[in-house]
């Protein structure tokens, strides 16, 4: 049996976003996971505004960003919006050479990343 190299957490703010933190590898094989937590958000279709913790997330590939543009995508399309936290200089380089940085913005903590 294999085990996923990747483990999802997820919680809801008092105020209604939905946090999913991540910890291991996000690839082919993962990115799965990570899209069922997504839309599974506070039981509904996609959470409107959901923040994805990077913190324990060690490698991430083309997958990765394709899965973090259907996020973006569906938290616009439900009037919310997709933040990022804690994502490591390789994962951050990443985004950059793809222009997804430019597109989701990224937050240096998820205390900062969650609205005031």
């Amino acid at each position: 049996m294999d085990v996923s190299p990747l483990a999802v957490s997820q919680h809801t703010t008092p105020a209604g976003v939905h946090v999913l933190t991540l910890s291991g590898e996000i690839d082919r094989s993962t990115v799965p996971f990570v899209g069922w937590a997504f839309d599974n958000g506070a039981g509904e279709k996609c959470a409107p505004c959901t923040v994805i913790d990077f913190a324990h997330v060690t490698f991430m590939d083309c997958s990765g960003i394709s899965f973090l543009l259907y996020a973006h995508r569906a938290a616009q399309d439900s009037g919310g919006w997709l933040r990022l936290a804690n994502v490591s200089a390789s994962v951050q380089r990443l985004m950059r050479l793809v222009g997804l940085d430019d597109i989701v913005p990224m937050y240096a903590t998820l205390r900062a990343a969650l609205p005031s």
